[in-house]
């Protein structure tokens, strides 16, 4: 059984930021800062939507693979209630793994977010949900007959778009979530204390320099006398 966060994890790692959380993992040594690259929002007033929640993984794969596994039930059917899900596309394929009705009876089912590294589409009506959806882009075509979901609940490797030496960035089952007017980070269980115990630490520092500067003091100096630097 994978390790999941407690409700008051949750809810403690909630009270912070994207990058507040990204600044953290960065200087616990993770060398993505959990940000899941290359993402835009799609949904309502384009900010996206403030989510938390724990991972639940989707993969798909191009319809021409035939030997690759088949899924007994439909992914979202089987989504659960309070979970973001995170859906992995085929690079470079031009379709949707997301629209309008699916996006519909994933909000039925109390999915709180849905970020795909793909595309989505049927955008007026996922915007008319309140459910907030992170994609890399959006098209007009729906995933048959292109992709297919293969998987659920495995390990996803998120590579970025375009040679970059960006690492992938890694999705487990129960992982961390967490969306924002920003972007998308994604904490292991077991660091969200460590997690939140440095980000507290740099919100005090940036807040501190924030004081700082609307009094006056330029950035070298606040920089120099809060962060050491």
């Amino acid at each position: 059984m994978s390790t999941r966060a407690t409700a008051a994890q949750i809810s403690s790692l909630a009270e912070f930021a994207t990058c507040e959380i990204s600044d953290a993992l960065l200087k616990l040594g993770v060398p993505t800062g959990g940000l899941i690259p290359d993402l835009s929002a799609m949904s309502e007033k384009l900010g996206g939507g403030r989510m938390i929640g724990e991972a639940y993984t989707v993969k798909m794969v191009e319809q021409k693979e035939v030997d690759a596994p088949k899924l007994q039930e439909h992914f979202i059917d089987t989504a659960p209630s309070g979970s973001i899900m995170v859906i992995s596309s085929p690079p470079g394929v031009k379709s949707a793994s997301l629209g309008g009705l699916l996006a519909l009876s994933a909000a039925k089912r109390g999915v709180q977010g849905v970020v795909i590294a793909g595309r989505c589409r049927d955008l007026a009506e996922i915007r008319s949900l309140g459910l907030p959806v992170y994609s890399r882009g959006h098209s007009t075509l729906g995933q048959s007959p292109f992709t297919r979901p293969s998987e659920i609940q495995i390990p996803l490797s998120i590579a970025p778009i375009g040679p970059t030496d960006f690492p992938p960035s890694e999705v487990h089952p129960y992982d961390l979530v967490v969306g924002d007017e920003d972007g998308v980070v994604v904490v292991r269980p077991e660091m969200v204390d460590q997690v939140l115990k440095v980000a507290k630490e740099g919100k005090e520092v940036d807040e501190k320099c924030r004081v700082a500067m609307e009094g006056g003091m330029g950035v070298k100096e606040a920089f120099k006398k809060y962060r050491g630097k």
